[in-house]
């Protein structure tokens, strides 16, 4: 769905190749500065600084999609977005709406459906500016989804989100994670960061782990080793299991 070939942002990510399918959720893992979050913008078609080598959705070069396209084909959750100040929740999401025609019934109903997982109820009628930054992105999670939500957006392809899980407690965390594995299972390339080594493992289907702007591993969870974790993070740690999962812990 979303092809890299030798995809380069100077002195921060490349050159880094390979697909995010349809229908799985990789997530990607790394240190600070390993290059996540450029390589997501620039699978958004969103980098700040020109680029090298091929970034492909659906078989078309990105650089051919204008962005009003761009908003019909993929979503993107940027780490720092900036809010607008004096909306209110459910303004906010309508913004998601705009590439979509506006808010419709159909984009109301999007809504309702995705309150009661991120607890929303009771934020859509609140400033955003009164909101804790865990709330605000709640809100911003829900936008993004809404944007590519298959019963309302069917030419959507493409989800990628930048740690979208900063912020949560964790409830909301796991509750993002279902959320994700389900627009994957209805045909999405769907792509995010995170930090948590051990949910990555449980939830992804695939893991791509950066380090250095480099691929240092890619594959299902079980590419994520002891030996692997110790060479990218510089931390040692056991591992055990239980009902079937595996669980890597800090050493001492």
């Amino acid at each position: 769905m979303l092809e890299l070939n030798g995809f380069v942002q100077a002195r921060r990510v490349g050159p880094v190749s390979g697909e995010f399918a349809a229908g799985r959720l990789t997530l990607l893992i790394g240190p600070n500065g390993s290059g996540k979050s450029s390589l997501l913008a620039g699978g958004a078609g969103l980098s700040d600084s020109e680029g090298e080598g091929q970034v492909r959705l659906a078989g078309k070069d990105l650089s051919g999609f204008s962005l009003h396209e761009l908003a019909h084909h993929r979503a993107m959750l940027a780490q720092q977005a900036v809010l607008p100040h004096g909306l209110r929740g459910y303004e906010l999401l309508a913004l998601a709406a705009e590439p979509l025609g506006g808010v419709s019934e159909a984009v109301c109903r999007v809504m309702a459906e995705l309150a009661v997982p991120l607890g929303l109820e009771t934020l859509y009628d609140r400033p955003v500016t009164s909101l804790s930054g865990g709330e605000q992105q709640r809100l911003q999670i829900a936008g993004t989804l809404l944007q590519v939500h298959p019963s309302i957006n069917p030419d959507a392809r493409l989800l990628l989100l930048d740690e979208p899980l900063a912020g949560l407690d964790w409830h909301h965390q796991l509750a993002t994670l279902r959320l994700l594995r389900g627009y994957a299972e209805q045909g999405l390339a769907v792509v995010a960061s995170i930090h948590d080594i051990n949910l990555a493992c449980q939830y992804a289907d695939e893991i791509w782990c950066l380090h250095r702007g480099l691929l240092a591993a890619r594959g299902t969870p079980e590419v994520i080793t002891p030996a692997l974790i110790a060479e990218v993070f510089e931390v040692k740690v056991q591992v055990f299991e239980q009902h079937g999962r595996r669980l890597m812990l800090p050493e001492e």
